[in-house]
C-alpha cells in the first residue's frame, strides 16, 4: 500500500476559520483514520451495507486523447488533475498532505493523494453511498459563514484565491471529503463502544538485581505503590505509584507488559519481566500488578479513535493491494 494521504480540504478550512462550525443534526460522533491529525467526524450514518471489494475494474471515460497521469482499476486520473493538485500543493498546502515517508517526494505525494482518492470514490460507487447537491451546497454555506464570522465578508473567497482554488475546485474537494466521511463511517461501524481493560501498575527498572529485589518485597508484604514512586524510573506514573490507568490491548508502548497485565486477575503480580529496547539496545526489566479487570468497560475518546483508525487504515491497505494501478508520469521516490 501508498502512505495514507486523502485530500483534507475540509480541515485546512475549519482551521482557517478557527473550527467554530457545530455538527449538523443527526451528526454521528464518530471518528475515524483520515484526515490532517489521523482522524475525521464522521457527520453522515452509513448505510446498512456490507463493505463491497474495489478490485473490479471501473470503466474508464476519459477523452481518448487526453494525457493519463495514473489509472485505478481502469479508471483515469488525467494528467491535468495531476498538475492541478500538485501546483496547489507546491503553492503552499504541504500542512495538508502528512508525508508519512520522508522518502517520498512532493509529486509521489500528490499521485498518491489522487490514486487514493479514485480507491475510495470506487469504494462508495461499490456500496451506493452518494452525495446530494443540496448536501454540499449546505456544507459550503457553512463554511462561508463561520469564515465571514471570524474574518470579514469576502474571506471566504479571498481563502479560495490565496490557495488556488477556484469554488468549483474546491466544491469537488469538499464532496470529496464528505463522501469519505461515508465511507469511513461504514468501514468502522463495527468497531466496539467497549473492550477489556485492564487498570494496573507497573515498576521500571534497569539492573536485574534491584528488579528481584523489588519483586521479592512486594511479594513480603511491601507496598507496590511506594516502592515505585521510590525506584520507577519512568517519573510519569512513578508519581502516581506506578499507576497506568485502564488501557485495552494493543496500546502500550511496551508488548511485554501488556501481555502480562491481561494475563493476571486482580490483585496479581508478574513476575520480573525482562525486554529491550527497539533499538536493540538497553535492557529493562518491569514489575507489573493488576488492580482491577473489567471485561466491558466504554472506550475513552483517543481509545476508541485509535481503534478507528487501525480499522480504516486496514481497510484502506487493502483496497491498495487489490487495486490495478498503472502510472504513467514519472515521480521519483
Amino acid at each position: 500500500m501508498s502512505d495514507r494521504i486523502i485530500t483534507i480540504v475540509v480541515f485546512a478550512v475549519l482551521l482557517l476559520f478557527a473550527g467554530c462550525r457545530d455538527a449538523p443534526d443527526g451528526a454521528d460522533p464518530t471518528q475515524a483514520a483520515n484526515g490532517l491529525d489521523g482522524a475525521v467526524t464522521t457527520h453522515v450514518p452509513a448505510p446498512e451495507v456490507g463493505v463491497a471489494s474495489t478490485a473490479t475494474a471501473v470503466p474508464p471515460s476519459p477523452t481518448p486523447q487526453e494525457p493519463l497521469a495514473a489509472t485505478v482499476n481502469g479508471e483515469p486520473i488525467t494528467l491535468a488533475a495531476y498538475e492541478e493538485a500538485l501546483a496547489r500543493q507546491q503553492q503552499g498546502q504541504s500542512a495538508i498532505l502528512p508525508d508519512e515517508d520522508p522518502a517520498l517526494n512532493q509529486e509521489t505525494l500528490v499521485l498518491n493523494m489522487l490514486i487514493e482518492r479514485a480507491l475510495i470514490e470506487q469504494a462508495a460507487a461499490a456500496n451506493n453511498i452518494a452525495l446530494t447537491t443540496e448536501a454540499v451546497d449546505q456544507q459550503i454555506a457553512e463554511l462561508r459563514q463561520v469564515s465571514e464570522e471570524n474574518n470579514g465578508e469576502g474571506s471566504f473567497e479571498a481563502w479560495l484565491q490565496a490557495n488556488q482554488w477556484t469554488e468549483e475546485a474546491f466544491r469537488d474537494a469538499l464532496a470529496y471529503e464528505m463522501l469519505t466521511e461515508r465511507v469511513s463511517t461504514l468501514v468502522t461501524a463495527d468497531v466496539p463502544q467497549t473492550a477489556p481493560q485492564v487498570r494496573a501498575r507497573y515498576i521500571q527498572v534497569e539492573d536485574a538485581a534491584l528488579a528481584q529485589s523489588l519483586l521479592e518485597q512486594v511479594r513480603a508484604g511491601a507496598d507496590f505503590a511506594a516502592l515505585a514512586r521510590e525506584h520507577s524510573l519512568d517519573r510519569t506514573t512513578a508519581a502516581d505509584g506506578g499507576d497506568l490507568g485502564y488501557f485495552s490491548q494493543g496500546t502500550l508502548l511496551v508488548p511485554a507488559v501488556e501481555e502480562a497485565a491481561f494475563a493476571l486477575e486482580a490483585g496479581q503480580l508478574s513476575d520480573v519481566i525482562t525486554a529491550t529496547g527497539p533499538d536493540g539496545g538497553q535492557t529493562v526489566y518491569y514489575l507489573v500488578q493488576v488492580v482491577e479487570v473489567d471485561a466491558e468497560r466504554p472506550l475513552g475518546p483517543d481509545q476508541r479513535a485509535a481503534l478507528l483508525q487501525e480499522r480504516f487504515e486496514s481497510w484502506l491497505a487493502e483496497q491498495w493491494s487489490q487495486a490495478e494501478i498503472e502510472r504513467f508520469i514519472e515521480t521519483g521516490t
